[in-house]
């Protein structure tokens, strides 16, 4: 028997959750178990950026994790492409499965493509390239061990290293699986280790939940929305149309489902069905456009993903941008402190993250209706401890060279600030982060601008130390 995806998430609600653990006498497995029973299971990925690498598109054709016996239960349904340079330490889920209790030792992972955009360092200009699979399994290690025997959501979390799994020498790209894993039920992480993000179309929206297709792997996530969800710019759950596009930010919970923490709308498709304005992207800008009067016409960007049936799915997008283009940042940006004033046209340049909702003319350009400041992931060391400011703290990044940033905008060094509700992960906390010394690696997520003096500052949204992958214990 086949349970869909929206099957599933049918069947996550609440009053639903007791039948959908009762699928689980279609999965057949071998594991070790204590207590006979099923929890359902959240499977997410990330990734540690490498600084040269525009967009990291993979398809995992499998997933099984590894009972202590050595048998393998498969936790993927069907093979998920994702897009992994835009995640950085951000958690995108690909899979909600059901897993029988039990101890489970390792995860074996097989991924059969790779494609990435990256910088030429000889040409300074973007190449994308298919990436030769060279051991397209492996089998890393959980430390430590996943064991439970009740039920309440489990996280598995696949942490890919972009700079230890691609190798580019010249034209030749190969691709080999550098992975950190790690398992555990949901009421055992700490709150930013439970965080999700999905951006893609409205399938279906009511003041209770709203179900979302990812514009990545096209899995469909349905979050539930309650008094504490989050929504930009003063739009609310009723000013959502179907098929229009969002970003949501949500967290696992024990139950098995997923709770909305904030909604930020990309399109302006308005509820009344006015507007066509359901086609979009997110990504990189590699080039820009004025006018003679100096004004922003359009911009060139590296797409890392794309939403609405009318895109190209091509990895280069024209965008067109006009008068009446809006501008705006996340709820999530607004949570650690930016304002939707603080974006606007010049603060478009080589090397920022957007997301831009329109339509396509019949150029196949995209025609901007909204652009809205995307997260930027930079990975570097501090060249000295973070500094209080405020409530705040100050820090600066020397950055990893080759990067776009470096190039595109001479950046050797980046100041950045933390926020009032700025997320620590893989080890940080508020209180360890102001002990770190000079020579630390981080890896930050966060908004960047640039002020009139030509002065950059990242605004930090999650930090997070590099993981360090497992050292794989075959590969096939």
């Amino acid at each position: 028997m086949k349970v869909t995806t929206s099957m599933r998430f049918a069947a996550l609600s609440a009053a639903g959750l007791a039948s959908l653990l009762l699928l689980s006498g279609c999965n057949s497995t071998n594991a070790t178990s204590s207590t006979s029973g099923t929890s359902p299971m959240l499977v997410t990925v990330s990734d540690a950026p490498l600084g040269n690498i525009f967009a990291a598109k993979i398809t995992i054709s499998a997933v099984s994790v590894v009972g202590a016996n050595g048998s393998p239960v498969s936790v993927l349904s069907q093979p998920e492409t994702v897009e992994l340079s835009g995640l950085g330490s951000l958690r995108e889920p690909i899979e909600l499965t059901n897993l029988p209790f039990g101890t489970y030792n390792s995860v074996t992972v097989t991924v059969s493509s790779a494609q990435v955009t990256y910088l030429d360092s000889t040409t300074s200009q973007p190449v994308t390239a298919n990436a030769t699979i060279t051991s397209p399994t492996v089998t890393v290690a959980l430390n430590p061990a996943l064991n439970f025997s009740t039920q309440g959501e489990v996280d598995l979390h696949l942490a890919f290293s972009l700079s230890q799994s691609f190798s580019i020498s010249g034209s030749t790209v190969t691709f080999t699986p550098a992975i950190s894993t790690s398992a555990a039920q949901v009421d055992q992480e700490n709150s930013s280790q439970r965080n999700v993000r999905v951006t893609g179309t409205v399938i279906a929206i009511s003041s209770s939940s709203i179900t979302v297709q990812s514009g990545d792997s096209g899995m469909q996530f349905t979050f539930a929305i309650n008094g504490t969800t989050q929504f930009s710019n003063g739009v609310t759950a009723s000013s959502i149309a179907q098929n229009s596009i969002v970003q949501v930010k949500g967290q696992t919970q024990s139950s098995g489902t997923l709770l909305a923490l904030s909604i930020t709308p990309v399109s302006t498709e308005s509820a009344m069905g006015q507007g066509q304005e359901n086609s979009g992207a997110k990504g990189i800008v590699v080039t820009v456009s004025h006018g003679g009067s100096g004004n922003l016409t359009g911009f060139t960007m590296i797409s890392q993903e794309d939403f609405g049936s009318t895109m190209s799915n091509s990895m280069t997008l024209n965008v067109v941008v006009a008068s009446t283009t809006a501008y705006g940042v996340t709820e999530d940006a607004q949570q650690v402190g930016l304002t939707a004033s603080m974006f606007n046209a010049s603060e478009i340049f080589p090397g920022q993250a957007v997301i831009v909702g329109g339509s396509i003319d019949g150029s196949g350009n995209l025609d901007a209706a909204q652009i809205i400041l995307g997260g930027e992931n930079v990975r570097g060391t501090l060249t000295n401890a973070p500094q209080a400011s405020g409530s705040n703290l100050d820090f600066t990044l020397s950055l990893a060279v080759p990067s776009f940033l470096n190039t595109y905008e001479k950046l050797v060094t980046l100041n950045a600030v933390t926020g009032p509700n700025t997320d620590y992960s893989n080890g940080l906390t508020a209180s360890t982060f102001p002990t770190l010394g000079a020579n630390t690696a981080l890896q930050v997520h966060g908004y960047l601008l640039v002020d009139q003096g030509g002065n950059y500052l990242l605004t930090a949204s999650e930090i997070a130390q590099p993981d360090n992958p497992e050292p794989p214990e075959n590969d096939n």
